[in-house]
């Protein structure tokens, strides 16, 4: 016998909602424009370089002279490694915004190394410079990504631009997405000590039982915080549709996807697949110059439709869940009014 909540309409399935993402785009292309600018800079802008302050950093890091072997035989790749991210790394990417989901081309690693810097490098040769531009940066890319969050927003809601709801809802989700990364950027760094601490731990009391007991306490701990990323990935989407602040936005984040998990995870290995299979389609196109300029339309109008379907997804299957709750409430009360 099915019961009120089977009857009720069944939320956006996977393939759906991306169906619905691209639909709500192109009557909305005008969304695009603003990755395309921003790339557009990217590309043809000055790059900002930390490759002096990596090398220094290798060379100090790598200088000790009885390195373990272990890390000895790594050296080399740990090296070029860290070389090649300090040469192709833009601290400007960072006004794509962090955790805005603003789709950028020239904000992946991948594709910084394409091209060389049309508008010039600034070196910059002091950590205190990094910082001060991070603590420029970061904010401002968060003020884009908000703004621009917003517009997809309204969009949806065919609400009117501009407007003082507008603003308010623009500040709002600046706020929130501020205070989520700081958040996220405490914890990581307090539970990289943590594990770093245990492992010394370990190493010292049990030498190479504890190398091997380590080795499994990290592989749990990257196991945990890639469960938490999709516990977390409606938080961004929370703060900018229903308007609600960090807390109340984890919580519902972490409800959806938990109960919907396996919808979300097919949701987010298809979204995976076309962002990671488009992006070597980007890679072999940028090899000319036209090449790069298509590419660009191209990400901003994949990663645009995304976002927008992931409003979708999380929206429909968010309203679900309340529609369901309400109605077994409802349904409690009414076999407890027919008891009595």
């Amino acid at each position: 016998m099915q019961t009120i909540v089977e009857t009720e309409e069944k939320p956006l399935g996977v393939i759906e909602s991306l169906q619905q993402g691209f639909t709500f785009l192109n009557h909305h292309l005008w969304l695009i424009a603003l990755p395309i600018i921003l790339d557009v800079f990217l590309w043809l802008g000055p790059r900002l370089s930390v490759s002096t302050l990596m090398d220094r950093f290798v060379g100090a890091l790598f200088s000790q002279p009885d390195l373990p072997q272990e890390f000895a035989t790594n050296f080399e790749v740990a090296s070029e490694s860290l070389k090649g991210l300090g040469v192709n790394y833009n601290l400007l990417s960072l006004l794509a915004g962090p955790l805005t989901g603003l789709p950028s081309l020239f904000a992946r690693l991948d594709f910084r190394s394409l091209s060389s810097p049309h508008g010039g490098m600034i070196d910059l040769t002091s950590w205190q410079l990094v910082v001060m531009w991070l603590l420029i940066l970061i904010p401002v890319g968060i003020l884009i990504g908000s703004f621009w969050l917003t517009h997809v927003v309204f969009s949806l809601r065919s609400e009117r631009f501009l407007s003082r709801a507008f603003f308010s809802r623009w500040g709002w989700i600046w706020l929130n997405i501020n205070l989520y990364f700081i958040v996220l950027f405490v914890a990581i760094v307090l539970f990289s000590l943590l594990v770093g601490a245990v492992g010394a731990i370990f190493l010292l009391l049990f030498g190479t039982i504890g190398a091997a007991l380590f080795s499994v306490l990290w592989v749990l701990f990257i196991g945990f915080s890639i469960w938490l990323s999709i516990g977390l990935y409606f938080v961004v989407t929370a703060i900018s549709l229903d308007g609600v602040n960090l807390a109340s936005a984890v919580w519902r984040s972490l409800n959806v996807v938990g109960r919907n998990a396996l919808s979300t995870l097919g949701f987010l290995i298809l979204v995976l697949l076309l962002m990671e299979g488009f992006s070597r389609i980007w890679m072999q196109l940028s090899a000319q110059t036209w090449g790069v300029v298509l590419s660009i339309i191209g990400n901003a109008y994949l990663g645009a439709a995304i976002v927008a379907a992931s409003f979708l997804f999380y929206q429909s299957r968010y309203h679900y869940w309340q529609k369901a709750r309400a109605l077994v409430i409802l349904n409690q009360r009414s076999d407890q009014n027919n008891k009595s």
